[in-house]
Parts: structure tokens; C-alpha cells; sequence
């Protein structure tokens, strides 16, 4: 059985001073040793020349004389004096260049310190914040570098982990008061029902009614739940015709719509979107039925599909996009203006005991939210009144 070695880099478990310090040492260090024997070997080279020269001497209106000049001959000693010129320069060359390499490790040390301050003082108020005080934004030096722009990305880091928070307690907060609510009902009603001596054939029918009604309505609020927490793993890569699936929802739809006598339209016009077809299904799915859950008897539901373009809200960066928008009109009793952005939020209601009798758990609408999310689009109510409501999925295409 081989055994994988891994050869780590020690500088990894340096501080970012040390490291600083060590790599620009390294690089004085090269220069200067390349400075030390390109300076060195020069002056080396011109003392050696001093050995061996020639003198010319110009008459004016005359032939140059040249004397070959042997220095040995007009001082004895200066061979020796050379030499040990040239090993005193090379020992003073070599101190100074480990004086440099000294001082500038010493002052890179300091220096780097002192640069990475900020740095550090930054770290310490990273590692005090807790999921309590993600609202509390940090400082943003006055300086306008890299820190400033890392404080700067890391207060607005906060503030998306602070709305998401706040928003997954609320949405636990909800999610608990909806499973709590049937399971109170159950537990009341059974409570009660054990004080009977003798309950009836009819009292006995009633409270198994009531407990299968209950627990549908928890199992079908997990499922939603669970459909919620998965919609980040599912594929987004089919070829999608809408008309296609508008129509296979109509069909799924035929008898509850029959039911409370609503007739179903679908418009001639079709978009072709990439996505989940089981995700976008869903979607509309979704908002076909509530617009036949809260449709007036003997009314309609009509869907119309056509490309536009809309402003979408991308990674918070707001721009113009062509979409296909899935437009559900209904002849219901239409939707407060000061609803129609709330309805979208998870377990919000307009009319609470309404939608529990439907058996709606208030998060079919943002399950849609969600989806459209996932496939870069957004879903709004674009009018609504007495009349009847519309509401647009809207999908790049």
C-alpha cells in the first residue's frame, strides 16, 4: 500500500510578515551579490591594467615616441600593493554587501509590519463578529487602498449574511407555527376525545376525518418544504417549449378547474427557454392553480405567453434583459396593492382562514419566487384590481 507524500511549502505556515520579509531578503540578496561581483570583478580588472601600460609621448610637427613602460621596473612593490588592493576591496565589498542584506531585512520586517497593520487590526473585528451582530458594519479606513476596498466588500458580504439571516429565522420561525398549528389541533381534539367513556360511531368518523386532514396538510407542507431546500441542486440545462408545458399543466389542472366551473384559455404564441422543465412546471403549476383557487365560479383563467424585455436584477446588478414572459390572468377577486409584493414572501397570507380551508401552507408563490431565481428571472403581479389579477413569470431567453 503506497503512502501519498505531500511536500508542503514551510513558508505557508510563516505569517505574512515573515514571509514578506524572507522573500525580499531573498531578492536583496541576489542583487547585491550580483551587484558585489560585477563591481568586483571590474574594479579587479582595471587594478590588474595597472601593471602593464604604455606610454606615448606627442612632439608637436614630429613622429610619435612610444616607451614600453615595464611598472615592475619603476616600483618594485607594486604587484604586492595591487593584491592586496584588490583583497581589502573584495573583504569591504563583502562586508557592506552583509551590512545591506542586514539592514534591509531588518527595515523590510518593520516596514512590512507597519504596512500590514491595517490588516491586522481588520482581522481582529472580523473575528469578533458573530451571527448576533452581523448587522454591525466595520470601519472603512480613510486610506483608499486594498484594505479600505476589502472593508468595504466585507460590510457588504455582512449585510447579504445578515439579510439571509434574518430571513432563514423567519422563514424557521414560519415553518415551525405551520407545523405546530395541525399538530395542536390534533393534539386538542384527541385530548378531548379520550375523555369520552363511550364515543359514537359518528364522534369516532370525525376524529379520524380531522386527523387525515391534519396530516395532510403536514405532509404536504414538508413536501413543499423539501421541494424549497432542493431546487439549488436540480439541472437547468433542458430546451424548453412553454406552450408545451402550459398545456400539460392545463390538462393536469382540467378537473379542479372543472370543479369550480373556471374555464382554462391558453393564447396562441409559445417561447423557447433553457431550463428545468420539473422546476418550471412547478412555477406554473403553481400559479394556474391559485389563480382557480381564488377565481370567482364560472370564471377564467387565461394564459399568454410572448418575449419582451425587462429589467432583471442579476447578481444585484439591474439590467435589461429579453425575456419570455408567461402572463396568468384570472377574473378573482384581485390583490391589495399593498399586498401584491407580499404575497411572494413564504407563509404570507392575505386571508389566512381562506387559504387554510383551500389547504394552502402559503408557500406556493414563493416556491415560484425561488424557481425563477434559480433560472435568472423574477415573477410580479403587473395589475391587478376587482376585477381580476395577472401575474407575470418572466424567464431569459
Amino acid at each position: 500500500m503506497k503512502e501519498n507524500h505531500t511536500i508542503k511549502n514551510p513558508l505557508k505556515k510563516r505569517s505574512l510578515q515573515w514571509r514578506l520579509t524572507l522573500l525580499i531578503t531573498l531578492l536583496v540578496t541576489v542583487t547585491c551579490i550580483l551587484m558585489y561581483f560585477f563591481i568586483s570583478n571590474s574594479a579587479v580588472t582595471g587594478m590588474e591594467n595597472l601593471e602593464s601600460y604604455i606610454v606615448q609621448i606627442n612632439k608637436t610637427d614630429s613622429t610619435p615616441i612610444t616607451f614600453n613602460v615595464d611598472p615592475s621596473i619603476l616600483f618594485p612593490d607594486l604587484s604586492n600593493q595591487v593584491q592586496a588592493t584588490k583583497d581589502l576591496f573584495r573583504i569591504r565589498s563583502m562586508i557592506a554587501t552583509g551590512i545591506i542584506i542586514l539592514l534591509s531585512s531588518i527595515g523590510t520586517y518593520f516596514i512590512s509590519r507597519r504596512a500590514l497593520t491595517p490588516l491586522h487590526d481588520l482581522s481582529t473585528k472580523i473575528g469578533k463578529i458573530q451571527a448576533q451582530n452581523l448587522s454591525e458594519s466595520l470601519e472603512i479606513p480613510d486610506s483608499n487602498d486594498e484594505i479600505s476596498q476589502l472593508t468595504a466588500s466585507f460590510n457588504k458580504m455582512l449585510s447579504r449574511l445578515d439579510d439571509a439571516f434574518t430571513a432563514q429565522k423567519q422563514f424557521s420561525a414560519s415553518a415551525a407555527h405551520e407545523l405546530r398549528t395541525p399538530l395542536a389541533v390534533m393534539q386538542t381534539n384527541l385530548e378531548v376525545f379520550a375523555r369520552k367513556k363511550t364515543p359514537s360511531i359518528e364522534e369516532y368518523q370525525e376524529i379520524f376525518s380531522l386527523i387525515q386532514e391534519q396530516t395532510g396538510r403536514l405532509s404536504h407542507l414538508a413536501e413543499i418544504l423539501l421541494d424549497m431546500t432542493g431546487i439549488q441542486t436540480v439541472e437547468r440545462s433542458e430546451t424548453i417549449s412553454l406552450a408545451e408545458l402550459t398545456e400539460e399543466v392545463f390538462c393536469d389542472l382540467a378537473s379542479v378547474a372543472e370543479q369550480k366551473q373556471i374555464e382554462l384559455i391558453q393564447r396562441d404564441g409559445d417561447c423557447t427557454v433553457t431550463g428545468s422543465y420539473l422546476l418550471l412546471y412547478r412555477a406554473v403549476y403553481n400559479l394556474v392553480e391559485n389563480a382557480i383557487k381564488y377565481n370567482h365560479p364560472s370564471g377564467k383563467v387565461t394564459v399568454t405567453l410572448h418575449p419582451g424585455k425587462v429589467i432583471l436584477d442579476a447578481s444585484s446588478q439591474p439590467h435589461p434583459a429579453d425575456c419570455a414572459f408567461i402572463e396568468i390572468s384570472d377574473t378573482g377577486i384581485g390583490i391589495s396593492p399593498e399586498y401584491q409584493e407580499k404575497i411572494f414572501a413564504p407563509f404570507f397570507r392575505v386571508d389566512k382562514s381562506r387559504s387554510r380551508a383551500m389547504g394552502g401552507a402559503g408557500l406556493g408563490l414563493a416556491l415560484v419566487t425561488e424557481i425563477a431565481r434559480q433560472h435568472g428571472g423574477q415573477v410580479k403581479v403587473l395589475e391587478s384590481n376587482e376585477k381580476g389579477s395577472t401575474i407575470a413569470l418572466m424567464l431569459p431567453l
